[in-house]
């Protein structure tokens, strides 16, 4: 239903709320677009609402997620409302921009994460994979994500007027591997024409790029195999389990799926979460805790 329709009864009782609006009018999409909207957009004041509910529950803690341009949306005029707004309804907030791909997700996928608690404080997990992990865990790579996973609708190549150019490209580069800049001796497109996943071909050895909810035709992450990925395997990119089902045609399914919190940084998130929010003693020390900003 419209979150706006929603009145919670006078008797719930919720311990913990996690959301977030929608990121349209934030987003890079957003403001290529059609410039930054931020709150002067009707989807960037749904905050409110979220803000609405937080006053009347009263939970202990929320967890809220965004793309990372809702911090420079108005000039950063959003940024500070948004913060105000939950301080005043009694809320501590902590923020920090997450990449997915550092804590087990084979996509670097950078969005904001705000916790907010009645009481204590509260620190972000430390990076469970990557340069920056304690142990040094190397990346969940593309291909280690999609092996063994269902291709068998697929076709390769891409048609239409550009398909063809994707064959070349090596794995980890775009379009721009065919420009001045990049050595190529006939140029077909100049540097910084296209937006960056244009052409874009993953490399199986590292994570992918974000995954897009909307896009062209010829929008990657594209396979190295140089055909598009399956909805299995984006789901395997995305940690969504294999079971889950995506209703929906395929563009449908990959709105979906770009929209979506991966699961993995979700689960990581919950954890850290009921250590430190609801007091619950977890079986081992799974997480480390980084010094966050308040």
């Amino acid at each position: 239903m419209d979150i706006r329709n929603y009145i919670p009864s006078p008797d719930l009782e919720v311990d913990f709320i996690i959301g977030g609006p929608p990121c349209q009018t934030f987003s890079a999409a957003g403001r290529r677009a059609a410039g930054v909207a931020g709150t002067t957009d009707r989807r960037g004041t749904l905050f409110q609402e979220y803000v609405r509910i937080l006053k009347l529950l009263q939970p202990k803690g929320f967890l809220f997620e965004n793309v990372y341009g809702i911090t420079g949306a108005n000039k950063g005029e959003a940024w500070q409302e948004i913060q105000e707004a939950f301080k005043e309804v009694g809320y501590s907030i902590y923020f920090r921009i997450l990449d997915a791909a550092d804590y087990g997700v084979p996509q670097h996928r950078e969005r904001l994460f705000i916790v907010g608690v009645k009481q204590g404080k509260y620190l972000f997990p430390y990076p469970t994979h990557g340069c920056d992990s304690l142990d040094q865990q190397p990346y969940y790579s593309a291909a280690q994500a999609v092996e063994g996973s269902e291709t068998s609708n697929i076709e390769a190549g891409l048609g239409g007027r550009f398909g063809h150019l994707l064959n070349d490209i090596p794995p980890g580069l775009n379009y721009s591997f065919y420009t001045k800049e990049m050595g190529y001796p006939n140029p077909i497109f100049s540097w910084r024409s296209k937006f960056s996943d244009f052409l874009y071909k993953a490399d199986p050895d590292t994570p992918v790029r974000t995954i897009k909810a909307q896009g062209g035709q010829y929008t990657g992450p594209f396979s190295w195999e140089n055909r598009r990925f399956s909805i299995s395997e984006l789901k395997r990119l995305q940690t969504i389990p294999d079971d889950y089902e995506v209703a929906g045609n395929r563009q449908v399914a990959i709105e979906q799926i770009g929209n979506s919190v991966p699961p993995q940084l979700g689960r990581v998130l919950a954890l850290s979460i009921l250590d430190q929010v609801m007091d619950v003693d977890l079986p081992l020390i799974l997480l480390i805790y980084l010094k966050t900003s308040n």
